[in-house]
């Protein structure tokens, strides 16, 4: 994903690419985020679920567990 695509979307859908982008950065460190990582913030960017917000360890472990069951199998 190029930077113009990320600027092309619509605001909200940006901001939650971001959101999504930035617990894979915390999780596993801003260097180590892939172009798959990057592609699975983007999916999830545009669909209506909703992380929890009540902290930043269970924003986080969503994520994760997400990621994680999307590469089972």
């Amino acid at each position: 994903m190029n930077p113009n695509t990320i600027r092309a979307m619509e605001p909200h859908t940006r901001q939650r690419l971001h959101f999504a982008w930035s617990s894979f950065s915390r999780i596993y460190g801003v260097s180590h985020v892939t172009s798959g990582m990057v592609d699975f913030c983007y999916n999830w960017a545009m669909t209506d679920e909703v992380a929890p917000l009540d902290c930043l360890n269970h924003t986080d472990r969503y994520f994760r567990e997400k990621w994680v069951t999307s590469h089972d199998g």
